[in-house]
């Protein structure tokens, strides 16, 4: 529901430029839970706001990062400004402040369900590139962090260039640049406040754990990034590093073990996949959690063909049959099963 027909939404009554911003939000068109949340963030009164790099330093930002040229293009092209996006800026600004405010935590024993804020394709380009802007309004601040830790700069920058995936992602999905029709809570946010790392082949963010006695500890959670070969080598490496990386950079944080939910860990793979693929190999690592039945599960039909094929296509005649992922993921659909993902763990 938006907050034009939600008379429970009170946003603050202008903004820094004497603009109404209820009539900014009725604008976004967003809902009542994104206004809400919006309202609730602790921004410093003394705050000076936001700055963005200018646009030498910004093309710099984004290369480094490892965006693709048109990306980047695009990026500069669509710079949010205040007095001429006054609705889309005051969403940035407290966006901004509420990465700034997790800066370095951990994710909580809730977990990560990312932020309720979503732009709708009518705010444009400059909707689209609002999340890229907030990122490089807070690279300086991420990377203080990281250098107070003592992370090594490959590692840093390594970890950051999680950014251009997400705008590889969605340029591929839905074939315009940015991160905004994603809205906000994509995977980079955990990269931007220090809690996920990319340590070779493989991605580790740290996270509080309980059990039924409570708190009890962090886990290691391990992503897969869209890359080519999973090789059990590199594995092996990627483990391997996590064991030594996070035990000297935060020490304070005892790690008990990994764990994966993911399509990767599917059992049903096994099914379709040879033994000695690299995907079977990898599920063999993890112990799976019990399920009690398929409705328990989460469905991946669209993350495996978003991994797999780059995009979901409206029709399964539609789909290449050139790998015996891509065949599998097309036979398993004909037969009316479903892909779901499952949740496995690995001792640390």
């Amino acid at each position: 529901m938006s907050c034009d027909r939600d008379l429970t939404v009170n946003p603050p009554e202008t903004s820094p430029f004497g603009v109404d911003l209820a009539a900014l939000v009725r604008e976004l068109d967003l809902p009542a839970e994104a206004v809400n949340w919006l309202e609730r963030i602790d921004r410093p009164a003394t705050s000076p706001g936001l700055v963005l790099p200018d646009d030498a330093e910004a093309a710099q930002q984004l290369e480094r990062l490892g965006v693709e040229e048109e990306d980047r293009y695009e990026t500069l092209a669509s710079r949010p400004d205040p007095h001429a996006h006054p609705a889309l800026w005051w969403v940035l600004d407290r966006a901004y402040h509420a990465l700034l405010a997790t800066m370095g935590e951990a994710v909580p024993i809730e977990g990560h369900s990312g932020w309720p804020v979503r732009f709708s394709p009518e705010t444009g380009p400059v909707g689209r590139h609002v999340p890229v802007w907030m990122y490089l309004a807070v690279l300086p601040e991420v990377r203080r962090y990281h250098a107070e830790r003592g992370i090594p700069d490959d590692v840093s920058w390594s970890s950051l260039t999680g950014l251009a995936a997400v705008m590889q992602k969605h340029r591929s999905v839905t074939g315009l640049s940015g991160i905004g029709l994603f809205g906000f809570g994509t995977s980079a946010m955990l990269l931007f406040r220090g809690a996920q790392y990319r340590l070779g082949q493989l991605e580790f963010n740290r996270g509080a754990i309980s059990l039924s006695d409570g708190p009890c500890g962090y886990a290691l959670s391990v992503h897969v990034p869209p890359v080519r070969p999973l090789s059990p080598r590199l594995c092996d490496e990627s483990f391997t590093q996590a064991r030594e990386f996070f035990f000297r950079h935060f020490p304070e944080e005892p790690v008990t073990f990994f764990t994966c939910g993911s399509w990767l860990l599917d059992p049903q793979l096994a099914d379709y996949l040879p033994e000695s693929s690299n995907i079977v190999q990898l599920q063999r690592r993890f112990h799976l959690l019990p399920v009690h039945t398929e409705a328990d599960l989460p469905p991946a039909d669209g993350d495996l063909a978003e991994y797999v094929f780059g995009r979901s296509y409206p029709d399964l005649d539609d789909y290449p049959q050139e790998t015996t992922l891509q065949r599998a993921y097309v036979a398993h659909l004909r037969s009316g099963g479903h892909w779901y993902e499952r949740t496995g763990w690995l001792p640390f």
